[in-house]
């Protein structure tokens, strides 16, 4: 899917999360964003960058612009 510049694909294999950043490094996908039930009760995900291994939490509306940002 392809929204706001942002394309993005839905891994919902039932991994564990460090399984599936595992996934996402070892195809080179530079961002990854995880949803979990904190992001139900304040509309915020994680980002993780694959190079730096950083991650951030921010509000679901500044990721497409954040992401446009770092690219």
């Amino acid at each position: 899917m392809i929204r706001n510049g942002v394309t993005s694909k839905v891994d919902d294999s039932g991994q564990s999360v460090g399984k599936r950043y595992a996934r996402t490094d070892e195809c080179g996908i530079p961002f990854a964003l995880t949803v979990d039930f904190d992001t139900l009760k304040d509309d915020t995900v994680t980002m993780r960058d694959l190079d730096s291994m950083k991650q951030v939490r921010l509000p679901i509306s500044e990721v497409s612009q954040n992401v446009n940002d770092m690219i």
